[in-house]
């Protein structure tokens, strides 16, 4: 089993992986963090937790830094 921790901005591409690593069978995502990026840090931290609940796998989402360092 592989542990992933994924770190996103949640953008359409962004979630179509994380459905592909949320249902891959040898992959346990241990923890999704999103970042600001296409799209502004809210809106990616709701699109992350919404693709969580339409695989039914558990997964903690966790919000980082809206803007760069």
């Amino acid at each position: 089993m592989r542990r992933f921790l994924i770190d996103t901005d949640t953008a359409s591409d962004d979630a179509v992986a994380l459905v592909m690593a949320l249902k891959y069978p040898d992959v346990k995502v241990e923890a999704i963090t999103v970042v600001a990026g296409n799209v502004p840090l809210e809106q990616g931290v709701q699109n992350a937790l919404h693709t969580v609940e339409l695989t039914g796998v558990e997964a903690p989402v966790y919000s980082g830094l809206a803007a760069p360092l």
